[in-house]
């Protein structure tokens, strides 16, 4: 017997918002839900997570879910807009309690992926990475470094409704050996996904790590290849605006598999 739907509060925009999902599900005769994240190219984590409240989708992706339910996404513009301007103001109306977070910043990479690391052992559903380089992750040396990229697999390893995201750069052909071995290392890893985006710059990009609904690590390459510094922000508005650049690239890279299929 499938478990249980999560019971979720109405009273909550992004729970109240799942609601409404799980009922055009329903009215559309509850198709399986790994078939119909076969049909959106989604994990079926991603589905998962939306479905019991966990996510608040973007207006891109519940345009998707509610086409292939059958239903017009034109119809549903004005409730996605309402929730999430009803998420919006409950992130305002709780700074003035909670305190408006500063940013912590790292120096260097030791200090940087060291906090990184302890983000991914507590982080409960969604990561969200870039890694826009021009050397892989084995180049550098630091050992906080190789931690960091360790416990993000381990963590997609772990069972639940959990999804790790990655988007990657293969500008020359050590970049392309090391993702055929991290391809190699990580298949049928369920939980973990791996896009490659094009990048034609002969310079590091501004990568990010984005956890659950709050988190956003931001890191910056030196002039000398083993530098790096960043900072950490807990905020969930500020947060957003990240997670929606990060669907902008997500949209257009193309899977890991595909592309090491096209250019062995």
């Amino acid at each position: 017997m499938p478990p249980r739907p999560r019971a979720l509060d109405p009273g909550d925009p992004r729970q109240r918002f799942a609601l409404e999902l799980r009922d055009l599900h329903r009215r559309a005769g509850k198709p399986l839900q790994q078939a119909l994240a076969e049909k959106l190219h989604w994990s079926h984590t991603t589905l998962s997570v939306i479905f019991n409240g966990h996510r608040f989708p973007s207006w891109e992706q519940t345009k998707a879910l509610v086409k292939v339910l059958g239903d017009d996404p034109a119809d549903w513009l004005e409730r996605w807009q309402r929730a999430d301007r009803e998420i919006n103001e409950d992130v305002l109306m709780a700074r003035p309690q909670e305190g408006i977070e500063q940013p912590a910043w790292y120096l260097n990479n030791e200090q940087f992926y060291a906090n990184a690391t302890e983000r991914v052992k507590v982080a409960n559903s969604r990561i969200l990475v870039t890694y826009i380089r021009r050397r892989p992750p084995d180049y550098y040396t630091s050992e906080a470094a190789a931690a960091y990229f360790a416990a993000v697999i381990e963590w997609a390893k772990k069972p639940g409704a959990r999804s790790v995201r990655r988007i990657i750069c293969i500008p020359n052909s050590e970049m392309h050996a090391w993702a055929t071995r991290h391809h190699e290392e990580t298949f049928g890893v369920r939980n973990y996904e791996v896009r490659v985006v094009r990048w034609d710059i002969d310079a590091d990009g501004i990568n990010m790590a984005l956890f659950d609904d709050s988190t956003t690590f931001l890191a910056f390459s030196g002039a000398a290849s083993q530098e790096l510094s960043g900072f950490r922000v807990d905020s969930p508005q500020f947060l957003r605006y990240f997670v929606g650049y990060f669907e902008q690239l997500w949209s257009t890279a193309r899977p890991l598999e595909e592309y090491l299929r096209e250019n062995s």
